[in-house]
């Protein structure tokens, strides 16, 4: 890992980069044991390395290993902490948009509980290893793990979340002690549930409590099968979630044309925003152009040293050409305004 400052206007990812559908096969090889765990642990590595290199080829400042090891963002997390019964999954909605769009959620059935290692101390070593770029870990949030199960268990919700945020503490201190210095939280539910966000805070500085590294924060409007999944708009999260002890927000807005972009003149934050240029939603790629056309949007809001530059959000669902060429375009585009600012 070599180290080095970042530029002006840093460019990053959300998390999530394309998976590929081999991968999905090797798996499914493994549970029959048809092939071993090493083979498959290989099969992993191997994608990785490949999602690594993709981003450091497209330029990318600051990259993830592209959540490649994670079944999904969501059952990563919970079929490792004790409570989750996915033996009696059931379907549900994901969002508030499209009833059709839905997924088997676990069911709570006991109160959670730490109940191994997620091993994500381990997975961000190996980014760091094979990394020339900067690095930073993503890590799914309580409200979006409570959202996406059906609670049995606890008679509060609130309870139920203030509970996962204290056993991820446990595993964000065990990233930064294996040397991380840069987690995101990512909370995608956050737009369809303003009316909690007072309290949702207070659940979030419980998550964050003494772990000792720049931490961010992600709300969109929801993102699978790279469809939108939540009504609402960013001005229902302010003022409350400027009081998240997070450094850095990340906000999809090349979907919305700019939309909430606004709020950061109307709530005055010395906060950093990620600013979400690239619509992980629309089979387009974008050119450079218009990615400058969206910084240069940002920059009538937020102050260039506030501001990165970041897809809208994840992009496991995004074929890998596809994926690419995007982040490829969202690089070449911060150039572009690198340039016009002096410092390209």
């Amino acid at each position: 890992m070599t180290s080095h400052a970042l530029p002006i206007l840093p460019t990053s990812v959300i998390g999530s980069y394309s998976f590929p559908q081999w991968l999905e096969h090797v798996r499914q090889l493994g549970a029959k044991r048809i092939l071993t765990a090493d083979q498959v642990d290989e099969a992993h590595n191997n994608a990785v390395k490949a999602a690594i290199k993709d981003q450091e080829l497209a330029g990318v400042d600051i990259i993830t290993d592209g959540e490649i090891r994670r079944e999904t963002m969501v059952y990563f997390f919970s079929k490792r902490i004790h409570g989750f019964d996915f033996e009696h999954a059931q379907m549900h909605p994901i969002g508030n948009l499209d009833p059709n769009i839905q997924m088997a959620d676990p069911v709570i059935v006991d109160r959670v509980k730490w109940m191994q290692s997620l091993n994500m101390d381990r997975h961000f070593k190996f980014l760091k290893e094979h990394a020339a770029a900067r690095t930073k870990v993503c890590v799914t949030g309580p409200q979006m793990l409570a959202k996406r199960a059906t609670n049995v268990y606890y008679k509060d919700e609130k309870e139920l979340i203030f509970d996962l945020a204290g056993i991820l503490n446990k595993e964000l201190k065990g990233l930064v002690a294996a040397g991380c210095d840069f987690i995101q939280i990512d909370e995608p539910v956050r737009v369809g549930y303003p009316q909690d966000m007072p309290w949702l805070v207070k659940a979030f500085n419980r998550l964050v409590d003494g772990v000792k590294a720049k931490i961010a924060v992600h709300a969109c409007y929801g993102n699978y099968q790279l469809k939108k999944l939540f009504k609402g708009q960013y001005a229902e999260l302010f003022p409350a979630i400027l009081e998240t002890n997070a450094q850095q927000l990340c906000l999809e807005f090349a979907v919305s044309d700019g939309v909430g972009l606004e709020l950061f003149k109307q709530h005055i934050s010395d906060k950093e925003v990620a600013v979400g240029v690239i619509d992980v939603k629309d089979e387009r790629v974008e050119a450079p152009e218009t990615v400058a056309n969206r910084i240069r949007q940002a920059l009538q809001y937020i102050p260039a040293g506030k501001l990165c530059i970041v897809p809208d959000c994840g992009m496991k669902f995004m074929p890998r050409d596809r994926a690419f060429e995007k982040l490829k375009a969202m690089v070449e585009g911060t150039k572009i305004v690198r340039k016009e600012l002096g410092v390209g």
